[in-house]
């Protein structure tokens, strides 16, 4: 008899608690709530530490006091507010820094979770600490937000020598490997919007490298630095988050570029010669000063 998602049964008190950790700059009103309420209704209360929003320096006025007032009558959230456009990378730290759960579990500021979303991540971490595991990431229509949902199997992550983000189907190799159509798939890289991680093994991973710069490139970047420091990357078939794909991004791409020939020169050792190969652009990109990775 075949195992589904639905037969698992878990022993909330055994499963580590989490943090969720939404950074946002500029966000819809609608989306932005959207996200931060479904966390909270469909979370164990047990498992919920806390729900942290990072501004980013937002400008609109929707987001000033008019969100302070709303999320002021909400248990577990928390709002913390970068006194400068910071980027991504940087404004999640900011928000990590002070959660207070075992795991850090981050999303886009555009979601929808649902019923049984969380428990299967945590239960994966507890099994094994040096999990990073991403849910089944669902489409949200961007015009109508009807949630679509995922049409067949589960994809995983992958790259072009663009170093550029790709999805694939699960090879055959992976799906003979599980043992179970429930068990975690391991992927390569990361989409990097949605994803849950101990934050003991965060910090043994150096966090994310704080010189990636605005947005784009830091998913492969992390991604890379899972799989070289002992750990594994997995995506979970139990854990459903729809996702908005909005038309454009919230964040400027302008340093994307910067960003993918930092992770070429730190992680892909003589690999990066190939990206180079195929990125004569890349190549101008190379006198910029590099921090030290710790």
């Amino acid at each position: 008899m075949t195992c589904s998602c639905k037969e698992v049964e878990y022993d909330y008190r055994s499963l580590p608690t989490t943090s969720v950790v939404i950074t946002f700059y500029n966000e819809a009103w609608s989306t932005l709530l959207r996200t931060v309420h479904s966390v909270l209704e469909t979370s164990p209360d047990i498992l919920l530490k806390e729900v942290v929003l990072v501004d980013d320096y937002s400008d609109r006025a929707h987001l000033k006091g008019p969100l302070e007032q709303h999320i002021s009558g909400l248990r577990k959230v928390r709002l913390i507010r970068a006194t400068k456009r910071e980027g991504l990378v940087r404004a999640r730290l900011l928000g990590a820094s002070i959660t207070t759960g075992d795991v850090l579990t981050f999303l886009d500021c555009h979601c929808e979770c649902h019923d049984g979303w969380l428990e299967p991540l945590l239960h994966r971490i507890k099994e094994e600490p040096s999990a990073v595991v991403c849910p089944v990431i669902d489409v949200i229509d961007w015009n109508t937000f009807q949630y679509l949902g995922n049409s067949g199997e589960p994809q995983i992550g992958g790259f072009d020598w663009r170093l550029v983000f790709t999805w694939h189907t699960v090879p055959e190799y992976e799906q003979k490997r599980r043992r179970s159509p429930i068990d975690v798939i391991r992927s390569p890289t990361m989409a990097g919007g949605l994803f849950a991680v101990s934050k003991n093994y965060f910090h043994y991973l150096g966090t994310y490298d704080t010189g990636m710069e605005v947005w784009g490139g830091e998913n492969l970047e992390f991604s890379f630095r899972i799989w070289q420091c002992g750990g594994s990357l997995e995506v979970h078939p139990c854990s459903h988050v729809g996702h908005v794909f909005p038309k454009k991004a919230p964040y400027s791409r302008s340093k994307a570029l910067a960003n993918s020939v930092r992770a070429a020169e730190v992680w892909m050792d003589e690999f990066k010669d190939v990206y180079y190969h195929r990125n004569p652009h890349a190549r101008l990109e190379r006198s910029l000063p590099f921090l030290e990775i710790n």
